[in-house]
């Protein structure tokens, strides 16, 4: 048997119904690469740094938007399902529905008073126009990102996968657009692509979604800290976009836009990781509630360890990669003046081998309930983070943002690493 043949044997026996959406994954990916180096290519380092501060921009507000209630959404509608209390479940979307609409209209409009009322688009050395329009883009990617929750609660990861990739496997086909016109893109343009690439994945989650929740039953009362239990959650990961948000924004700051740029291209390396390990967590999100939900934890660390070596196997050869080539992947592929990020991508690339070595861990700590753990982890990383910020970046500028964004990675995962192994039974418990 080939080399080629063992390693097909060993996914496939992993977890087969996972490479479909792994498939996906690297196709989005492949496009986000693709999006970020022609970018590169047309705009430049300056356009890239206006473009990433405003989309990290909008993706912290809209943590405050959803208020954790996509994670609530997928743990209390997928446990209902299995518990074939369908009314609930109805219940508790239409409730989550209803809040999260009303909060991104509030967090948008509150966006536009700060933007126009402050001078803190000056300090960090914002592009006006994308700055404006994240006002809008806080509403369409906070629906857009409820409604996916929405159908992985439905049990239908894949088909959530694929809505959550219609943005950015749609993307590429704009930019070439403007790459045959020969149209020099701006971060202003590519925010306007974003909206409408948003409103598209959103209006096909409503049309999937549509025909199934009419035929669950009656709306039925729900617990009424549903809409309050999120908190945590929304705290957790609000602390970890504000540590990249601030390094984007102190390098644009400190240094300049073209710093920003080169570090957001490191970033867009690093992703590759990052959606390996998102598409562990999201696809077993609702898998694990279930799990807990009838307690079976022995099933859910099954699903857990499986999760861990498969990330390891797909991460591998691009870790490589990044470790023995990071000088050619940035200068030799998206231009010259990326390649001051060098040092940057390496330190980078060290804090995701732990990463992916910790396995699809947020997603259990979350759908067993532990999301006050979670939230004091993240207080301590970000405490760490931001202190790295201020005092390494003005010093070492990329090199020191690429240590602020990893030590909070590195204590969020070390810690919840002891934690799911010390506070997770691993045999299952029988529910009466």
């Amino acid at each position: 048997m080939s080399l080629f043949s063992k390693l097909k044997s060993l996914v496939l026996r992993l977890w087969s119904p996972a490479i479909f959406a792994y498939g996906i994954s690297g196709a989005v990916a492949i496009s986000s690469f693709l999006s970020t180096l022609v970018i590169a290519r047309m705009g430049g380092p300056v356009v890239i740094g206006h473009y990433a501060l405003a989309v990290a921009t909008a993706n912290m507000l809209v943590v405050l938007a959803i208020q954790g209630l996509d994670r609530i959404l997928i743990r209390q509608v997928a446990g209902d399902l299995r518990e074939k209390r369908t009314g609930r479940a109805r219940q508790a979307l239409a409730l989550i529905a209803r809040r999260v609409g009303i909060s991104a209209l509030v967090v948008s409009a509150g966006w536009l008073a700060v933007i126009l009322l402050t001078s803190i688009n000056e300090q960090i050395d914002g592009d006006w126009p994308s700055m404006m329009m994240v006002t809008v883009l806080i509403v369409f990617v906070a629906g857009y990102r409820i409604s996916v929750s929405m159908v992985r609660a439905t049990d239908s990861p894949i088909i959530g996968q694929l809505i959550e990739a219609t943005p950015t496997v749609l993307l590429p086909l704009l930019l070439g657009i403007l790459w045959v016109t020969r149209v020099v893109p701006t971060a202003a343009l590519m925010v306007c692509f974003i909206i409408g690439l948003n409103i598209v994945a959103l209006m096909a989650a409503v049309i999937f979604l549509r025909p199934r929740v009419r035929q669950w039953g009656s709306p039925e009362n729900v617990e009424g800290k549903l809409l309050t239990s999120g908190w945590p959650m929304m705290a957790n990961l609000m602390m970890q976009l504000f540590v990249d948000w601030l390094i984007l924004a102190k390098l644009s700051g400190v240094a300049s836009p073209a710093d920003a740029g080169a570090f957001r291209v490191t970033m867009q390396i690093i992703t590759i990781f990052l959606t390996i390990l998102a598409t562990t967590e999201t696809y077993i999100a609702a898998r694990f509630a279930g799990d807990f939900r009838v307690g079976r934890y022995d099933l859910a660390w099954s699903r857990y360890r499986k999760g861990r070596i498969l990330m390891a196997v797909l991460a591998g050869p691009p870790l490589l990669v990044c470790l023995l080539a990071s000088e050619w992947l940035l200068g030799g592929i998206f231009g010259p003046s990326f390649a001051i990020a060098a040092n940057a991508l390496l330190i980078m690339t060290v804090g995701q081998i732990i990463n992916i070595g910790k396995g699809p861990l947020g997603s259990m700590l979350t759908m067993a309930g532990y999301d006050g753990l979670q939230l004091k982890l993240t207080i301590a990383s970000t405490i760490v983070g931001v202190l790295a910020c201020m005092i390494l970046i003005p010093r070492l500028g990329l090199v020191g943002g690429a240590i602020a964004q990893v030590l909070p990675l590195l204590i969020r995962g070390i810690c919840g690493y002891i934690a799911i192994h010390t506070l997770i039974p691993r045999q299952a418990i029988r529910r009466d």
